[in-house]
């Protein structure tokens, strides 16, 4: 392959990762949010977990791009770099929240609401 394709390839597949990313994020925080109103099983300390663990994620994936703007690569390569350990964190929540399920028949909407 042509290097100024590869190079090309790699700018969209960065760009791809990063939208792959946001979207699973945006399902993440619906989970949250439904298991903060009560209609999604989370557990008693995903409020606290929400915080705690973007500090981590966030220092792996600023050191991924660090390393790989030492090693000289490219911006694209920087980019796929620092959006890997943000996308495990990320793809890691959705699978655990989407695997709790909802609270049960009516947890919004039953005779209490």
């Amino acid at each position: 392959m042509q290097a100024g394709l590869k190079q090309a390839l790699d700018g969209w597949n960065a760009c791809l990762a990063i939208g792959a990313m946001a979207a699973q994020a945006q399902s993440v925080i619906a989970y949250r949010s439904l298991g903060m109103l009560g209609g999604w099983s989370v557990a008693q300390d995903e409020n606290t977990r929400m915080f705690t663990e973007k500090p981590a994620a966030f220092l792996e994936a600023n050191l991924a791009a660090a390393l790989a703007l030492i090693a000289g690569k490219r911006p694209e390569q920087v980019t796929l770099a620092w959006v890997a350990p943000l996308s495990e964190a990320v793809g890691d929540n959705h699978i655990r929240l989407a695997n709790q399920g909802p609270a049960g028949p009516g947890a919004l909407f039953g005779p209490h609401a």
